[in-house]
């Protein structure tokens, strides 16, 4: 691989400039951490009892009671950040494991010939026809297996694929989150949030998913449609480009070497154990656990059937794991945010002020309330399967009084903590994938928002137009 640099400015002094506005994340989240610190002196803490039903901790609604403020100290917030780190070692694990194998698969030089194969033989066509095929691949996996995790795997992908057909960074990141993201907010058969929201409302698994396809469909073609016009400005104007005239340094693949049979057939074995990933997350209930196993197989195996030795891919793995560092770091300092808030008890305060907008409404403004509340909790509690935990028991009683279906309340919990997840600096995820891209989460803002906003507006609609019809429980 060799390092490419995109078009700057002659003028330094502006390059001096973009470079100060440009803060670490990590200094951005340690600031949510001091106004989530700030915010325990305010808000008052209380809490809901929690009750087992069917195995799984859930939350009694009625059970509401303010507590002895327990506001977080100096001695607290530095402790949140270990207790960060413990909550979020599952999801920094599996995207440690993804680096490793990627880093073999990177040294082998596969990496390479397959983005060099791929650009090469579509060249003439661009992004017209990678950009459709790799975002419906991205919707369908996050859709059915919820693991926007794997993202992490799709960007290390595109920016070369990207960066060498004329594009920018932008672009891929376009093309792997927004496809991620429609996937994720209107997911068919998400097991995270989709599966534990209607175990909660009493529905029958993954009910009502002719709707929440339309909304898949319309979502991902809009993202198509986006995407492909921003790729075009740039490539006509690289000027256009959100990162012109920053200091941006990126990979591109250099001299590529022919493949001997034995890496192929590593090739091949890499995409098998892929293949067995995703048959496992859909069919066999794969958790973190078996996915990271999954991920040491995936360099080991292709490691050994491609011709390197032990210590080869031990240092490749390592270099591996080196380059998603940052990107690792980036979730528990995002998830420290919740945990200051954990402490000081005011999670559920945030949420019982949330719930009584939905009980004050008629049945169209009810639903699109609980879209919205749902939204704005995502912004405290970044875990869908978390959210949906916590939320649901308050939801459902306070759609059965307002007279909304449990498949409208749902399905609009559902869309409000998908959209937000991938504009919100608490998401670590997404935090971890800029990270990976080297673009500023003010950039990303930038060029995502105006579709933000539109999808957020839509998806209301979407919503009060489900509760219109009584979007039964099929």
């Amino acid at each position: 691989m060799k390092e490419i640099i995109l078009p700057q400015d002659n003028d330094s002094e502006l390059k001096k400039d973009l470079k100060q506005e440009i803060n670490h994340p990590f200094l951005s989240l340690v600031v949510m951490i001091i106004i989530a610190a700030f915010a325990t002196y305010f808000v008052p803490a209380g809490e809901f009892t929690r009750i087992i039903v069917d195995g799984r901790t859930v939350i009694d609604p009625a059970s509401y009671t303010l507590l002895e403020n327990n506001p977080a100290t100096i001695f607290s917030f530095f402790e949140s950040f270990y207790k960060g780190f413990k909550a979020a070692s599952g999801v920094m694990g599996v995207v440690f494991f993804v680096g490793g194998a990627f880093g073999v698969i990177k040294h082998m030089g596969l990496l390479d010939a397959s983005v060099f194969a791929l650009t090469d033989r579509l060249k003439d066509k661009g992004l017209v026809v990678i950009a459709p095929v790799v975002m419906i691949a991205i919707a369908l996996n996050v859709t059915f297996t919820g693991m926007r995790e794997l993202d992490v795997i799709f960007i290390t992908l595109m920016i070369p694929i990207c960066i060498r057909l004329g594009y920018d960074a932008m672009t891929a990141l376009g093309v792997v989150l927004l496809a991620s993201c429609a996937g994720f907010a209107a997911a068919l058969a998400n097991p995270f949030f989709t599966g534990i929201a209607h175990s909660i409302a009493e529905l029958p698994l993954y009910s009502g998913m002719w709707y929440r396809f339309i909304c898949a469909v319309f979502m991902l073609f809009t993202a198509m449609i986006f995407v492909l016009r921003y790729a075009n400005k740039v490539k006509k104007d690289p000027t256009q480009s959100l990162l012109h005239g920053m200091n941006y340094q990126v990979e591109e693949c250099g001299e590529i070497k022919a493949l001997s049979l034995r890496e192929k057939l590593g090739g091949i074995t890499f995409l098998a154990l892929f293949g067995f990933m995703i048959f496992g997350t859909l069919k066999l209930s794969f958790g973190f656990t078996e996915i990271a196993a999954t991920f040491v197989a995936m360099a080991i195996l292709p490691g050994l059937v491609g011709g390197l030795s032990p210590n080869q891919i031990c240092e490749s793995w390592t270099k591996g794991c080196a380059d998603v560092m940052v990107a690792v770091l980036i979730i528990f300092f995002a998830r420290s945010v919740l945990v200051v808030m954990e402490d000081a008890q005011i999670v559920d305060t945030i949420i019982h002020f949330l719930a009584g907008f939905i009980s004050q409404s008629n049945k169209l403004l009810a639903a699109g309330s609980i879209y919205i509340a749902q939204s704005v909790i995502n912004l405290f509690i970044p875990s869908g399967s978390g959210q949906a935990v916590i939320t649901m028991p308050i939801i459902i009683p306070l759609a059965d009084i307002a007279g909304i279906t449990r498949q409208v309340a749902a399905l609009a919990s559902q869309l409000g903590d998908g959209i937000s997840n991938y504009i919100y600096p608490t998401n670590g995820g997404l935090l971890a994938v800029l990270a990976l891209a080297k673009v500023p989460y003010t950039k990303w803002v930038q060029f995502f928002l105006p579709l933000f906003l539109f999808w957020t507006v839509c998806m209301l609609i979407a919503v009060v137009i489900a509760q219109y019809i009584e979007l039964g429980p099929f």
